[in-house]
């Protein structure tokens, strides 16, 4: 398997992997924007999985629209992996993925945390008194924005997870 930054040419085949998981509602909708995806294809170049980072704030990035075409292989794995270590060198403190795979992303190392964006839309940006802010829960509050326009934002369940990430000696890339 061969883990490598997405080109224009590989935006068909994302966005096809995709697409069974938006109808179910498992991946949220996302513009397949090749400079924020990763791949993994087999040696042949046909695409085994793919995955996002999206900039939440200057220290906040998210993991999302994460898909295998063929699950169970550790494709999802190595994905996560990937888009971690290259979320830390692009010296980001924090990596969140909105999920309904609570245990995979346990296990990646992930916690899950109290407060999500669609809660913040649900009360039109509201921040609950226990809500101390801190970076997370500002970039949190940044991205409900997004969540309120979303037709499935009163039946969202998905969970926020989050990872701190260890400081790589790195560029600070913001991309």
């Amino acid at each position: 398997m061969n883990i490598r930054p997405a080109t224009a040419g590989d935006v068909v085949a994302i966005q096809r992997a995709m697409a069974p998981h938006l109808s179910t509602g498992a991946l949220l909708p996302r513009r397949v924007t090749p400079h924020r995806f990763t791949i993994a294809e087999d040696h042949q170049g046909h695409l085994l999985g793919a995955v996002a980072l999206e900039p939440w704030s200057v220290g906040v990035v998210e993991l999302g629209s994460l898909v295998a075409t063929r699950p169970g292989r550790g494709v999802g794995r190595a994905l996560t992996r990937a888009a971690t270590d290259l979320a830390a060198r692009r010296g980001f403190q924090q990596i969140v993925a909105l999920t309904h795979l609570v245990g995979f992303f346990g296990r990646s190392g992930f916690a899950t945390s109290p407060t999500a964006p669609w809660a913040f839309a649900r009360r039109a940006g509201a921040q609950a008194e226990d809500e101390a802010p801190t970076a997370l829960v500002d970039a949190i509050a940044h991205k409900s924005l997004a969540c309120a326009g979303c037709a499935r934002l009163q039946g969202c369940q998905q969970t926020l997870m989050v990872r701190q990430l260890s400081a790589f000696p790195a560029q600070r890339v913001c991309a």
